[in-house]
């Protein structure tokens, strides 16, 4: 199903139509239910209860844990502007939005009492829990003119913020394909938590989604979603390890392969249109949410050792696609298209 880069195992070409062009972020998250899944209850491998913990979250995209409580980030409804996104706040089954909320949110990071939010633009900093809300905000950057929008966010071990850049693609279609044109576009970059100051770590990726620091990798591994316009042509999605100085060729490459040996292996390589969406660590193993997902049991999620090896399912059978993915307290956590929150123990 996946393998690590330079490992023996090869990866099953699955050729489908993308439920959605090109899953991801800024200015529009155009998502789609996948062809041919009625609704069903997710199944985990490991036999213990998927339950859904809140629902009605539009369009989760990431998850932070803190004080007890889990807070998601919500995109909004594309297709339906007035349905805004933001923050929400999970405790005793229901999610309320926090005040203050963007209209959309794509990425949290939790430190020492302060939650980042990545809002298109804006990096913003929440602190001051007073067990039902934020009682302080904090701009940390805005990027420059024409900056096209922040995606996931990271925290190293410093609290330096590491943060995917999407292209222009919704605005620009010839972004899918061509090198984007607006600032810290296709990078993975960090940014100063005290000074907003922001340096490109990596680049070369076509769009960098959400991150994770895991054990055993100098970098946060990256989702990264290869281009659509190529029919059954069309490249491996990626996982990548974003450490300093490293080119992962698009627009070259991974669409024309011949060109790929000058430039940064991905980590891990899945097949065309599976998308990776949410990561997630926990005990030495690396969580892969997969929008389409890999193979014929439709939008899952998948395990491999954080080293690297071969990836294995760990929950399928959902009703839509999945979006964002989390790990607290032993439990993993997922949001689907639908705004469901589904929580399993590992």
């Amino acid at each position: 199903m996946a393998a690590a880069a330079g490992g023996a195992a090869s990866i099953a070409a699955v050729v489908r139509v993308r439920a959605l062009a090109s899953a991801v972020l800024a200015g529009c998250l155009a998502m789609a239910a996948p062809v041919g899944h009625a609704a069903s209850q997710p199944r985990a491998a490991n036999g213990h209860p998927v339950t859904a913990v809140a629902r009605r979250i539009p369009t989760p995209t990431a998850f932070a844990f803190a004080y007890g409580r889990i807070f998601v980030a919500g995109y909004g409804n594309e297709d339906r502007p007035a349905v805004r996104g933001g923050v929400f706040v999970v405790s005793g089954g229901k999610a309320v939005e926090l005040p203050g909320s963007p209209a959309h949110a794509f990425g949290l990071a939790f430190r020492s009492g302060t939650l980042y939010v990545s809002a298109g633009p804006r990096i913003l900093a929440w602190s001051g829990w007073n067990g039902h809300t934020f009682t302080k905000t904090r701009v940390v950057v805005t990027g420059p003119p024409g900056f096209y929008g922040f995606g996931g966010l990271a925290l190293d071990r410093n609290g330096t913020i590491y943060a995917g850049v999407a292209n222009a693609e919704f605005i620009d279609p010839s972004a899918d394909y061509e090198a984007g044109t607006t600032p810290f576009a296709n990078d993975v970059v960090t940014v100063n938590p005290a000074s907003g100051v922001i340096h490109v770590v990596a680049t070369g990726i076509r769009q960098p989604w959400q991150l994770v620091f895991a054990p055993g990798h100098a970098g946060p591994l990256v989702s990264d979603l290869a281009q659509d316009n190529l029919g059954t042509r069309a490249p491996n999605d990626w996982v990548v390890e974003a450490v300093p100085g490293a080119d992962f060729g698009f627009p070259s490459c991974p669409a024309t392969p011949a060109t790929c040996s000058r430039y940064a292996k991905p980590f891990l390589q899945f097949p065309p249109h599976s998308s990776p969406m949410g990561l997630a660590y926990r005990s030495g193993r690396l969580y892969v949410d997969l929008y389409n997902g890999a193979g014929s049991a439709g939008p899952e999620i998948v395990s491999l050792p954080v080293r690297g090896g071969r990836a294995v399912p760990v929950v399928t059978g959902f009703p839509v696609s999945v979006i964002a993915l989390g790990t607290a307290n032993g439990r993993l956590f997922i949001g689907d298209h639908d705004g469901t929150i589904w929580s399993v123990r590992l």
